[in-house]
């Protein structure tokens, strides 16, 4: 290229990604003809030949090296990933074409099946690698709940022993049963860290009879019933701003206030709020959409993990 050194930041910029993308189009779908032409290699060595050879290459992983820059551990996952949707004709049409990456297929195989092909593929295609991964995970999970567990019934807590991670505090233990379909009852524990003095207190009120559990949940009754009160004043305060700023014709700022992540924090943690995901939130979900909406809300925000922010917008 003439006078490249005269392009702006961005103009580089700019070519070094079309050309980025369009290399990483072409390698998928050279990987896509691996499969082919290993099966080709494998048909003349039978006959005491070698189709790669007669093309001036030791073998296919030298082909695949040489004039698409693949290495061995690449060239065996497209091979074996092609044999693993010998059944899945969508989802292998889709690799030997070159329509998506073998490294995104790898990650659906062990939820792929004839029937949902389709609908992987579509996941396949719009989803990132970490939005995948995530998706999977929970696919699983749904399924098994679907197929499990006929989930029951009763709580327990037990104070116990001390805890090694908890310093001198002690652990509460929730014990929850749940009934598998073969009948056997498989206990889950919820172990909560407690400072020493607040086990010691819970421990002398049980032992005098009261009732924890009701404590309990008038403690939770309270904090849910003060954030709903916090959120609600909030949100008043949001709305009027938003109106005040079309009035003056100034757009709503997209930056969350601190006091709206500060409450958003304290009823779901720092934790994605996707049931059973322990990732860290890198995101405030706007679940009415802030382009539509122009607020920030809180009783309308979650946070959500990365993977699960991508899937959300992905529908």
């Amino acid at each position: 290229m003439e006078n490249i050194q005269k392009l702006s930041d961005k103009e580089l910029y700019t070519i070094c990604k079309k050309w980025g993308a369009e290399v990483l189009e072409a390698r998928r779908k050279f990987g896509g003809l691996l499969p082919e032409v290993y099966r080709r290699e494998m048909a003349a060595r039978v006959k005491g030949g070698s189709w790669t050879t007669k093309r001036g290459f030791s073998d296919v992983y030298e082909f695949a090296a040489k004039l698409a820059g693949m290495s061995r551990p690449q060239v065996d996952e497209v091979i074996r990933q092609d044999k693993r949707f010998e059944d899945k004709p969508i989802l292998r049409a889709a690799l030997v074409n070159g329509e998506v990456s073998v490294n995104k297929l790898a990650r659906v195989v062990s939820i792929v099946t004839v029937e949902n092909q389709m609908e992987i593929l579509e996941k396949v295609e719009t989803l990132s690698k970490a939005a995948l991964d995530v998706f999977v995970k929970d696919y699983k999970r749904e399924n098994e709940n679907q197929d499990g567990l006929d989930k029951a019934q009763m709580g327990q807590i037990s104070l116990y022993g001390q805890n090694e991670n908890a310093g001198s505090g002690l652990t509460v233990e929730f014990v929850k049963t749940e009934v598998e379909q073969g009948g056997r009852a498989k206990p889950i524990k919820l172990p909560i860290n407690l400072d020493e003095d607040i086990a010691k207190e819970l421990q002398e009120m049980m032992d005098k009879g009261i009732n924890v559990n009701e404590l309990l949940r008038e403690f939770l009754r309270g904090r849910k019933e003060k954030h709903e009160r916090v959120k609600a004043e909030i949100a008043q305060k949001q709305t009027k701003e938003r109106d005040d700023r079309a009035i003056i014709g100034y757009p709503s700022r997209r930056y969350v206030p601190a006091e709206v992540r500060r409450i958003v924090i304290a009823e779901f943690g720092n934790k994605c709020s996707m049931p059973e995901c322990v990732r860290r939130a890198d995101n405030l979900h706007h679940a009415k959409g802030f382009a539509k909406d122009q607020c920030h809300d809180p009783r309308y925000l979650k946070p959500l993990c990365r993977g699960h922010h991508e899937l959300t917008h992905a529908g």
